[in-house]
């Protein structure tokens, strides 16, 4: 199975800046909202202050893109409408960002787990729609294989 390399190049072209773009509107909402934990007693860094630095951050949401993208095209074509293969990446994705990662920094970090598990469900409705966005992209990139000249 292969793919048409004009429609990937279109596809990872759009995906890939799209989910960046959904991830730091979900982070200024976070934001916005009040809704993210401290990370105060995990890092030693003091409540409303501190962070990582821009770029970091940046480059955080780019990996996690470029991952999800990844992950989408290796389950892509498996069978099932682009719908749901978009979602089962974004909800296979989510299981590491969202419940092990609660578990590990519970576990390990020995905090509150209200707030941690608060943030994996919003995390899941965020996998669950850059999953459907990548199934849109992925649904409207098929295209036909290319035509070789005759015998």
């Amino acid at each position: 199975m292969g793919y048409h390399r004009r429609a990937l190049k279109r596809f990872l072209l759009f995906s890939i800046p799209l989910l960046v773009v959904l991830s730091a509107l979900f982070s200024l909402g976070l934001e916005m909202l009040g809704a993210r934990p401290d990370l105060g007693p995990l890092v030693g860094w003091r409540s409303g202050g501190g962070g990582l630095p821009g770029g970091w951050v940046l480059g955080g949401w780019l990996l996690e893109a470029m991952a999800l993208t990844a992950l989408f095209l290796l389950v892509e074509g498996r069978g099932g409408a682009a719908w749901v293969n978009g979602l089962l990446a974004g909800w296979t994705a989510w299981v590491f960002r969202g419940p092990l990662l609660v578990m590990t920094v519970v576990g390990f970090g020995g905090l509150e787990q209200g707030p941690w598990w608060r943030l994996s469900l919003r995390w899941f409705a965020l996998y669950t729609l850059a999953g459907l966005l990548l199934g849109a992209l992925g649904g409207r990139r098929s295209a036909p294989p290319p035509v070789s000249a005759g015998p």
